[in-house]
Formats: C-alpha cells, sequence, structure tokens
C-alpha cells in the first residue's frame, strides 16, 4: 500500500512538474507578456532565437538584477504609477542603477520599472519609468505580480528595500493597513515582505518593506 501511495505521489508531481517549470516570453518591442508566444499588442511572433525567462516561483521573489544606464536625472515614486508617493529625484544622466521588475501602468499606459541604487550613503529601492534609460531591454525584466494579502495590527517603520541596510521611511505605516504583497525576500534578521496599502492621511497608495512578522491575516497566493 505504501508503495503504491509513494508512486501515485511521485506521477503527480511529474504532472506538475511541466507547469513549474512554464516558461514566459516579453516582446521586445512593447514589454508584453506573451499571449501563446504571440505579443497580445501587436501579434508578433516569438522568434526562434529568443531566451524564455522562468515564472516567478519559490519560496522568494525573483529579480532581474539588470544594469542599466540613466538618460536622464532619475524621478522616482515607492509604486508603479504617478499616484504613489514620491521618495525624490536621484542620480543623473550617465549613472547606473540595477533594474529588477516591471509593472504596467494602465492608468497612463505605461511601464514603470522596479530599481535599487545608491545616494549619499544610503542603499534605495524605488520606481521610475522606462524613458529615463538609454539601454533597457524591458524582454529581460520579469513583470511583478500580486502575491499576497495581510493586515498590521500596529503602526510600522517600512524600509525602501527588503532589510535593515536600506533607508528607513520616515513616514510610519499606520496600524490597521490592509495591505498588498508583491514582493517576498529571506535574509538574516527577519524575512521581509514589500507591500502595498492607501495611507488615508497622505491620501495616497503607498509600498515599503516590512519584517513579515508585523503582518497579520497573512496569506499568499502565489509560489509560497
Amino acid at each position: 500500500m505504501k508503495r503504491m501511495l509513494a508512486l501515485l505521489v511521485t506521477a503527480l508531481l511529474l504532472c506538475q512538474l511541466p507547469l513549474a517549470l512554464a516558461d514566459t516570453w516579453y516582446c521586445p518591442q512593447c514589454g508584453r507578456l506573451n499571449d501563446n508566444n504571440f505579443c497580445p499588442a501587436d501579434g508578433t511572433a516569438r522568434p526562434a532565437d529568443v531566451q524564455l525567462q522562468p515564472q516567478i516561483s519559490g519560496n522568494y521573489t525573483q529579480y532581474a538584477y539588470v544594469t542599466a544606464t540613466l538618460s536622464m536625472k532619475m524621478a522616482t515614486r515607492t509604486g508603479p504609477s504617478t499616484q504613489y508617493d514620491e521618495p525624490g529625484s536621484f542620480l543623473s544622466a550617465g549613472k547606473k542603477v540595477t533594474v529588477l521588475s516591471k509593472a504596467y501602468d494602465d492608468r497612463n499606459e505605461i511601464w514603470w520599472v522596479q530599481v535599487e541604487f545608491k545616494e549619499s550613503g544610503s542603499t534605495y529601492r524605488a520606481y521610475t519609468g522606462v524613458k529615463r534609460f538609454s539601454d533597457l531591454n524591458l524582454n529581460q525584466i520579469p513583470e511583478e505580480k500580486l502575491i499576497g494579502h495581510c493586515t498590521l495590527s500596529q503602526s510600522i517603520t517600512g524600509y525602501y528595500g527588503p532589510g535593515y541596510k536600506y533607508r528607513a521611511i520616515k513616514e510610519n505605516i499606520p496600524s490597521g493597513a490592509e495591505c498588498d504583497i508583491y514582493g517576498y525576500a529571506y535574509g538574516g534578521d527577519s524575512d521581509f515582505i514589500q507591500i502595498e496599502f492607501y495611507d488615508q492621511s497622505q491620501k495616497r497608495a503607498r509600498r515599503a518593506w516590512i519584517p513579515d512578522w508585523y503582518a497579520d491575516n497573512y496569506v499568499m497566493y502565489y509560489g509560497f
């Protein structure tokens, strides 16, 4: 009986393996996720020599870590839209940053990318528009997805990245905030999640990274 159960479990796992290893392709012209190997925007077919990207999986969010060059000073937001709060403008044309992920802004019909950079001794992750880069290929950048939800039981400090080495955000995240989760990273002192919430005091959306043990009613939808 045990042998039969073991064989059944193995068969089920093998059936799921192609889904876990499924590949995705992003159109090099517009950056949209493929639709049956065709661009959903203009019907461009996937070239035979394009290297496919694995889907995000596992117990942490996989990022691209692609180096890109700024063509102008970099204005930033904490999320992928002008509806989010603004950390500030940083660096200048010719400086390089690390591009991690991309997100499509339906309101303005443009792509934003999450970047990591250093400024005045502090490390940040923030979002900026793709127009600010001279050499960025969106085909190399994975698209973000909603991966969970949580509620915060107390007012806490957020960070501009998944760890205490990143700059702390001045405005605390309020107690009771209902948050969507877009990123997860495990580290030495604590695992961190990237949350998105609407701040009633600021009347705008915000994103921040927090230690995951602050999250109550913690639900993960994908890849965990």
